[in-house]
């Protein structure tokens, strides 16, 4: 995904009228000069701007220095240009004469200005600039004598049409023994002066290259005490970037990260990004500071080889985000404009380690009531009916031990995998697994297969298929497994308070990260292992008999359910074909299945071995048709009025000051899909949504989408659901609580609305 939003201006067409016009701006001057070098004598052909040298010294002295500057001065509605121009036209030179033994510095230019010239973007000033130089005065020259300075300045003014101009400079300055007085310039060169670049910058900076262009990323020095409210990044260097498009911008605490997109021709990455950053790019008296960067072209880059992966992907996540902040650009109203900055919610800056643990522990607790979690529900209840009958307390808090300890095993190998995929460059989130239609057909195998133990098809010596099996001859290694086989049906869906811990974990180091999951998954265990280690509570619970035997196959039901969802979650995925063959994988479980009771009643080896064989043929069947089909084109929006999410959508409607509800869902989320039918859907909250115009988007991670991920991440989480509710106009958006009720939502979109639209009232 681009990190910068792509316009229709940065066309191929658009790049050819820049690069045809910057050439006749090129040319034009060295044209009119040949002309003039054929005709009368040299004079100004621009009747809208003037040159004229001044100083903001009375005198010079012996051995001594003295500012001189170039006062350009334009009419209304005419500009001239920095030393790097941008995409057309030419900075003022100065061909200097000067007496022997004195020397001119170079020129020195204020921070510029954003000079729109649609399909262009230039750096320049308007009605008045002065540019600097200093000169050094020779110890010898004579006091009591005059210096004469003088030169030629070039430069040109443009409107709608472009004038090269020219103009002889000349001042005399007496040279006195003391120290002379200012002139009536003093004060507009000391402006100028405050306005140059400050050559020590109050930023650490970091810059890698990326597929669209550059990222820059600015953390403050400990003593620095500079707003970067917003930034911009006057490349000082030609060809480098499109200067059209828009600078994104985007800050997580006190660091900013910058991107800029490359320039359409240029054939390879710049090695080093310099220029000048601005902390205002709107500031009336702009201040800017000077930048150096090597630009990383990999991690492992001698340039930069101490930039870790984390610190690109969390740079990276953030310019991708939706409430990242275009800044610049062709279009952007710059002056007496206000674009606003969001500030990102970054959990690495507003949460503590304690604070997410103890978030991570309560939605533990709370995933428990999650629709994700049903499924299991049915194999915790047995275990604690069948746990209950038992003389031994002892025994139910080994089962219950075990339980958690297979939810927390669980967790730390869904987190290990998830920190290592992403450590190796991969853009996932938590819920990663079910977005690979090959585990999701694995999982409603298993689901299914599970079903029919419970419903007594089968019984099967192997503990994986014995999960939740209320036989007297049950052990420990089955109340590990059903932890594991809770999380991996749990951890896609995001309870209450869950959602900033795992952001806040996935972006620390892994220790760090695994101290949060493990309090996760305390969280989940808790109920369970709480009821299995209390033999008071145990007393309670009624003692196994026959009728625990229909309580189970009743349990099977809910497990076939889970079956019918993870099979409309694989069709969302893989499309019809992958279904079938999924489908006919099951007819043959449920013929392996047959076969193998048959083949346990019967004492026959073969029998048993023919299942095994028709049983793995269907996993392998199932696991070749996921990973081989082609999902479909494209994931219908479910509802009218509901628009596909996508960043430029979003920046286009924040332009129109409407109102934004972003969905951010699954298929395979449960809890999405209840909060959608539930409340989403409901007529008031339709007509809230109807009454205030806001602007419907649905973001599907039903399948991976990295761009998705980096917008999740950029809003501090890592999974769905996530509810983002824009204001009309630039205010920061809402993050809406992970189960929703009609209320809650009407009552934030009436505080997003306009005061004059009238929204329906729900308890």
């Amino acid at each position: 995904m681009s990190l910068v939003r792509a316009t229709s201006k940065s066309t191929v067409s658009s790049f050819l009228s820049r690069s045809i016009v910057g050439a006749a701006l090129t040319v034009l001057p060295a044209f009119q000069a040949s002309l003039g070098a054929q005709s009368a004598p040299p004079r100004d052909p621009s009747p809208h701007s003037d040159a004229v040298l001044i100083s903001d010294a009375a005198s010079v002295q012996p051995g001594g220095k003295v500012t001189v500057a170039v006062r350009l001065t334009l009419d209304t509605g005419w500009h001239t240009y920095w030393s790097n121009p941008g995409d057309a036209g030419l900075p003022l030179e100065v061909k200097w004469t000067l007496p022997a033994g004195v020397t001119a510095g170079p020129l020195q230019f204020p921070t510029p200005r954003l000079t729109p010239q649609p399909p262009l973007m230039s750096y320049g000033y308007e009605n008045e600039v002065l540019v600097l130089t200093e000169l050094t005065v020779p110890a010898n020259i004579t006091v009591g004598s005059s210096l004469a300075i003088a030169g030629r300045a070039e430069w040109l003014a443009c409107a709608e049409i472009c004038l090269p101009a020219s103009g002889p400079l000349s001042l005399s300055l007496p040279v006195n023994g003391a120290t002379g007085g200012a002139t009536k310039w003093a004060s507009a060169v000391a402006a100028t002066r405050a306005q140059l670049p400050d050559e020590v910058s109050p930023w650490q900076t970091r810059s890698w290259a990326t597929p669209t262009g550059y990222v820059i990323q600015l953390v403050p020095n400990a003593t620095a005490a500079v707003a970067l409210t917003r930034p911009y990044l006057f490349v000082d260097s030609a060809s480098i970037i499109e200067y059209p498009l828009p600078q994104r911008m985007a800050r997580a605490g006190d660091t900013v990260v910058i991107a800029l997109t490359r320039a359409a021709l240029s054939p390879k990455a710049a090695v080093l990004l310099t220029g000048i950053i601005t902390p205002d790019v709107s500031a009336r008296d702009p201040r800017s500071w000077r930048v150096s960067s090597p630009v990383s072209s990999r991690v492992s880059s001698p340039v930069n080889a101490d930039i870790p992966r984390t610190v690109r992907a969390r740079a990276e996540t953030l310019l991708a985000s939706a409430s990242a902040v275009d800044i610049g650009g062709v279009g952007t109203a710059i002056a007496g404009g206000s674009i606003g900055t969001v500030a990102l919610p970054d959990p690495g800056a507003d949460m503590t380690l304690i604070a997410a643990i103890v978030f991570a522990f309560i939605g533990g607790l709370l995933l428990n009531l999650m629709p994700c979690v049903f499924p299991v529900l049915s194999v915790e209840v047995l275990a604690l009916l069948e746990h209950g009958g038992m003389d031994d307390p002892s025994r139910g808090r080994k089962h219950g031990l075990a339980f958690g300890a297979g939810v927390v095993l669980s967790f730390w190998i869904l987190a290990g995998v998830l920190m290592a995929l992403r450590a190796g460059g991969e853009s996932l989130g938590w819920g990663f697994q079910l977005q690979s239609p090959a585990v999701v057909a694995l999982l409603a195998l298993l689901m299914f297969a599970l079903g029919l133990n419970l419903s007594g098809v089968f019984e099967i010596g192997l503990t994986l298929t014995r999960l939740g099996a209320a036989g007297s001859g049950r052990g420990y290694g089955d109340s590990l497994l059903t932890g594991g086989l809770a999380v991996l049906v749990a951890a896609p869906c995001t309870a209450p308070f869950m959602g900033a811990a795992l952001g806040f974990a996935l972006v620390q180091p892994a220790l760090i990260g695994l101290m949060v999951f493990t309090a996760l998954g305390a969280g989940l265990a808790l109920p369970f292992v709480v009821l299995a280690s209390a033999p008071k509570l145990l007393r309670f619970l009624p003692r196994p008999g026959p009728w625990l035997e229909t309580l189970k196959q009743f349990f099977a039901f809910p497990l076939y359910a889970t079956v019918v969802w993870l099979l409309w979650v694989l069709g969302q995925q893989a499309g019809i074909d992958a279904l079938a063959i999924v489908l006919l994988a099951m007819i043959a479980l449920a013929l392996g299945a047959w076969l193998w009771a048959r083949g346990v009643r019967s004492d026959r080896g073969t029998t048993r071995a023919a299942a095994a064989a028709v049983m793995l043929g269907a996993v392998l069947a199932a696991t070749m048709a996921a990973v081989r089909a082609e999902p479909p084109t494209a994931v219908a929006v479910s509802a009218p009025g509901w628009e596909p999410y996508s960043a430029a959508r979003v920046s286009e409607l924040r332009q129109e000051g409407r109102p934004i509800f972003i969905d951010f869902t699954a298929a395979w989320c449960l809890s999405c899909q209840v909060n959608e039918r539930v409340v989403l859907r409901t007529d008031a909250v339709q007509r809230a949504f109807s009454n205030a115009n806001v602007a419907l988007l649905k973001a599907d991670w039903t399948s991976r989408d990295s761009a998705i991920t980096n917008v999740l991440a950029g809003f501090g989480r890592s999974g769905v659901p996530l509810y983002v509710l824009y204001p009309a106009g630039s205010g920061a958006a809402t993050i809406l609580p992970a189960v929703l009720t009609p209320g809650m939502v009407v009552s934030a979109v009436q505080k997003a609305a306009p005061t004059t639209v009238v929204l329906d009232r729900v308890r």
